[in-house]
């Protein structure tokens, strides 16, 4: 288990923030992005995101870095020099996207506030085989390598922290507090519960929120990101004292969110864009946790100015700790092939094994897991070198 401690920024970073400022927008994405697209790939080509801009969403904005248009709901801009531009669209359902809209229903029926059917959009591995019927994609490229939800808390509180399912189950019978989560009917919440960890100690109505955690004093577990809310809770929020946490993949759920996927019956119409795009994709990732000074700014600017929402906020510390994080606790790896943004299908299979008992009317009931991603466009060259 990593502690998630928070860093003061270094001259280096400075100087390349520095250099970023100087540079003309978007020179690094036109000299490193240089892929012709143009005959290949729709333009603009729409990718629609999951939720508004943050650190896990700066590969994207890598491709075009600060040579873009801001507007309300989306950046966009030359994809490099490519040939052609790249829309990228706010998510979440009401916010980026109509009401009842999803980026899983985006990809087949459009969103609605954009007037646009996106080409690619965020998905979550365990969302993909839930939906599987009604709403089928295939995931193409998984930027992030390990999903940064997971569970936090005070270590003053609890210095020893929690690993393992063991560890839930122990601080369940404790009472010394509670956990509190989005829902124990799906997804992580129900697998936790059905991995033995008591119903009664969670509270579900998890929506980004830490107020639960702090009128009770330090003493409830909370749900979240390990690449802002150890940051925002170490610093502010009423709290600033050190936070840990755990990710969902370390517990034994070892999900992929994040993944980029297409609506499945649109897969050979742009397999010949995405056998070119993928490894940009691939490439931008690392490119931007290796040096995110620019794209950082750009996404602050992006949500201070409101093009998210008003209320969606990313301070520079708090993206500069993301990115940062990303990086040092492997968000953002290389795959077991030695790629990043390849799938590992043992952990696909996995995670199949998970959900499969859950699976309704939403789902095709046969189901496979090479039926919801594929490493077929995945440059095997592009990682990061040891």
């Amino acid at each position: 288990m990593k502690q998630f401690t928070l860093a003061l920024l270094g001259a280096a970073a400075i100087a390349s923030s520095a250099l970023a400022q100087q540079a003309e927008p978007g020179a690094f994405a036109k000299e490193h992005y240089t892929t012709p697209l143009a005959d290949v790939c729709p333009n603009p080509f729409i990718i629609q995101k999951d939720w508004l801009a943050q650190a896990e969403h700066g590969g994207l904005y890598q491709m075009i870095g600060t040579g873009g248009e801001m507007s309300s709901g989306q950046y966009t801009g030359p994809l490099g020099s490519t040939g052609i531009n790249l829309t990228i669209l706010e998510g979440g359902g009401g916010i980026g996207l109509g009401d009842g809209e999803t980026a899983y229903s985006a990809l087949h029926n459009g969103n609605s506030k954009a007037g646009v059917v996106p080409h690619m959009g965020f998905q979550e591995l365990d969302g993909a085989f839930i939906f599987s019927k009604r709403f089928p994609v295939v995931g193409v490229v998984t930027p992030l390598e390990k999903a940064p939800q997971g569970l936090w808390w005070d270590r003053g509180t609890y210095p020893e922290g929690f690993h393992s399912i063991d560890d839930l189950k122990a601080f369940a019978e404790s009472g010394k507090g509670m956990i509190y989560v989005s829902t124990i009917q799906r997804t992580f919440g129900l697998w936790l519960v059905e991995s033995g960890v008591s119903k009664d100690v969670f509270v579900e109505g998890y929506r980004g929120d830490g107020e639960n955690f702090v009128t009770n004093n330090g003493t409830w577990l909370n749900q979240g990101f390990i690449t802002s809310e150890p940051y925002k809770f170490s610093t502010g929020m009423n709290w600033n004292k050190p936070i840990d946490a755990v990710t969902v993949g370390e517990l034994g759920y070892d999900n992929y969110t994040g993944m980029l996927a297409v609506a499945s019956h649109r897969l050979e119409e742009l397999a010949p864009c995405l056998e070119k795009l993928v490894p940009i994709i691939q490439q931008a990732t690392i490119d931007y946790v290796n040096d995110p000074a620019e794209v950082n700014k750009l996404i602050f600017e992006f949500n201070e100015a409101g093009n998210a929402t008003s209320w969606w906020k990313t301070p520079m510390g708090m993206m500069e700790y993301g990115s940062k994080t990303m990086k040092e606790a492997g968000v953002v790896a290389n795959s077991t092939n030695g790629a990043v943004g390849a799938f590992d299908m043992d952990r696909v299979a996995k995670m199949h094994e998970i959900v499969k008992g859950w699976l309704d009317e939403r789902a095709n009931p046969d189901v496979k897991p090479e039926d919801v991603v594929t490493n077929r466009f995945i440059d095997p060259s592009i990682g990061f070198k040891n």
